[in-house]
């Protein structure tokens, strides 16, 4: 049964408050955010563990026409709240929503009288607050060009900070004073082993944020594009900080992120249906009916959930103009120009997703880099979908977002209606819209179409997590980072868990089997317990089946949808060892860099009087091959592994029905 305790009280003052300072303190009372208010204007500090680790910081909006003037306090709210919601899908079985709040409500000096509150929460895992804005016909169209928020620093933290949002962490931080830009969230290093991780949640009716330098130590959230219109009441995003006492517990905290988010939506989620997808890319470039249906056949046999198609099913991801397509006859290689002779690949070029494209299909318009490469598309697309519901194995189709209204020529509802016709289970969508305010309000919009139409969606490229995923759970998974497919250093992999990663999950698009720069078969499937996400994007898997050994037990056995995290060794771009359960069993998978390391795995996270059987799986300096051994386990067990360079370890823990 779920508690819910909510205490409330409210502090009224019978003459305004020109002047003073009101705190909010975590139930734990490790965490304290305090507003202030002196002469008419707003700024907050934050504590966390009795130290100052963000000094006066301003508060507000930027309004371009008419700015606000001098506030003064009307009254206080305080309350306590304490609940727990059961994820759909996620890390956690359930999750505690457990925090002490402040409401300061702001009444204009002077005869407008404009209203604004800020609403701040304090939980043992952080602090974060955010902007509310009353009913006021006075404001409504009113524009806010950007927030006065600011961060300004104690010291000057080490911080891990990224310019673009394909960018690669780095594992030696950067002083907070010498960034530039950032992108959210940005992770910061306090002293001492103890951490925290710059976050915005709930980003519903705004731009999301970059940030930038505006004074000596001083971080400011400044909207990526554009403005935010204001339409009263408004409820701004959450901005916020994840504190931990170690890099572990930051990973282990990431949970405030989805507590700032309204519940579930979905009155009836059950059709929602995580998995590990696995990238179908033809053979040599051709996808046809019967490479798609011994494709469904292997994932089959090894326990995969779904075969993803990506661009070219439907032909080019985007129309192409007239321009486009007369620069592709011209500049196209000879290779090219001879696999197209007599074929009528300008059919495909109309970016209709609710249709199939039939033969050749050219990559990318005006980017003559790529005009040598094409697929050819000989698809029955309703005896695939069929065929693999026969085998229990559902169909993911990519669709760019540039071929939706009002950036395309398509409605959203009408494409999703045809994909949840024809069977498709999931939608991959590609460069969506993502910067400004409209396009934030069109995502939601295609968020909720989605499951309108019992749709999973894996969103790509620019989106980063803010939590929607606790709203609307039929979103698996997205990118907004970057992931193999940038071909990352080892570093910035080992850096993922304690940075993007912790505003959700991230699609890392995982390489099995690829040994690239050295990173061997358990390091890389490692990344399925280590990189969480309902929808796991395993790339060019089947091409190298021939490859699989005894590792692939682990790969058939491993959820993705988890009811428990413990993080068992924590080294930010040097080694990382989660272990997480799902129901009864455990699944630990560690990732290591260049640097071999013999570790201690203790098991004291397991239940107590409970014997398990561990199936270990390992490797050995210059032996590929993987070797699985089996022995029984207690929670008073330890194991010890030899990691090697640009290694991992992958265990698999189930407990024993009968020791007699």
């Amino acid at each position: 049964m779920i508690q819910k305790w909510i205490f409330i009280v409210l502090l009224f003052f019978a003459t305004c408050l020109h002047a003073g300072a009101w705190t909010c303190e975590s139930p734990d009372n490790s965490n304290k955010i305090t507003v202030h208010l002196e002469n008419g204007t707003c700024s907050f500090t934050v504590h966390y563990d009795g130290t100052l680790i963000v000094e006066r910081s301003a508060l507000g909006l930027d309004l371009r026409d008419e700015p606000f003037s001098t506030f003064e306090i009307e009254r206080v709210t305080t309350a306590s709240h304490d609940d727990v919601w059961q994820p759909v899908i996620g890390e956690l079985e359930q999750v505690r929503d457990f925090y002490n709040s402040l409401v300061v409500h702001l009444r204009e000096t002077g005869q407008i009288g404009r209203r604004l509150s800020i609403e701040f929460r304090a939980f043992d895992e952080g602090v974060a607050f955010r902007y509310l804005i009353p009913r006021q016909v006075e404001l409504d169209g009113n524009i806010i060009s950007n927030e006065k928020t600011a961060f300004r620093f104690a010291e000057d933290f080490g911080a891990y900070p990224i310019k673009n949002i394909e960018g690669h962490y780095a594992e030696t931080p950067t002083a907070i004073g010498q960034i530039e830009t950032a992108r959210i969230p940005l992770t910061i290093e306090l002293g001492d082993g103890k951490m925290a991780s710059l976050f915005e949640a709930n980003v519903a009716d705004q731009p999301p944020a970059q940030l930038k330098q505006s004074a000596e130590r001083t971080l400011q959230p400044v909207f990526r594009k554009g403005a935010a219109v204001i339409q009263t009441p408004m409820q701004l995003a959450w901005r916020g900080l994840i504190l931990a006492e170690t890099p572990a517990e930051l990973v282990e905290n990431r949970f405030i992120v989805e507590n700032l988010n309204p519940p579930c939506a979905i009155a009836d989620p059950s059709w929602i249906r995580p998995g590990k997808h696995v990238r179908c890319r033809g053979d040599n470039g051709r996808i046809t009916t019967d490479y798609v249906k011994r494709f469904i056949d292997f994932l089959a046999q090894q326990n995969l959930d779904a075969v993803h198609i990506d661009w070219s099913w439907y032909g080019t991801e985007r129309k192409w103009s007239p321009e486009a397509i007369a620069d592709f006859q011209e500049h196209m290689p000879d290779a090219t120009r001879e696999k197209l002779k007599g074929q009528n690949w300008i059919q495909n070029t109309t970016g209709n997703p609710m249709t199939v494209a039939q033969g050749y299909v050219p990559y990318l318009q005006f980017m003559r880099r790529f005009y040598h490469f094409v697929h050819y598309i000989d698809l029955d697309i309703h005896e695939v979908i069929k065929y693999g519901k026969e085998k229990n194995v559902g169909l993911s189709l990519y669709v760019n977002g540039g071929v939706l209204k009002p950036y395309g020529d398509h409605e959203v509802d009408a494409v999703f209606d045809t994909l949840s016709n024809w069977g498709v289970s999931t939608v991959k969508a590609g460069f969506v819209a993502c910067e400004s305010q409209d396009d934030v309000r069109w995502l939601r919009n295609l968020v909720e179409s989605a499951a309108r139409h019992k749709l999973t969606l894996c969103i790509h490229d620019a989106y980063i997590a803010d939590g929607m995923r606790r709203t609307y759970p039929n979103i698996l998974t997205q990118e907004g980072g970057g992931g193999r497919e940038t071909n990352p250093p080892i570093e910035h992999e080992l850096m993922l868990p304690f940075t993007r990663h912790l505003v959700g999950a991230h699609d890392h698009t995982p390489t099995l089997y690829s040994g690239q720069d050295g990173r061997t078969k358990l390091y890389e499937l490692a990344q399925l317990v280590v990189y969480h996400g309902a929808r796991q994007s395993l790339r060019d898997l089947y091409r190298d089946r021939d490859q699989l050994g005894v590792e692939a037990e682990f790969l058939r056995e491993v959820p993705t949808v988890w009811d428990e995290v413990k993080i068992l060794k924590a080294e930010p771009g040097d080694c990382i060892i989660t272990a997480r359960r799902n129901k009864d069993r455990w699944f630990i998978g560690g990732m290591n860099d260049e640097l071999p390391r013999d570790v201690d795995v203790s098991l004291d996270f397991l239940a107590d009087d409970v014997v398990y059987e561990v199936i270990l799986f390992s490797e050995k300096p210059g032996d590929s091959d993987v070797k699985r051994t089996r022995h029984l386990v207690s929670n008073q067990d330890t194991l010890q592994i030899p990691m090697l360079s640009k290694g991992g370890l992958t265990i698999l823990l189930i407990p024993k029905e009968d020791q007699n």
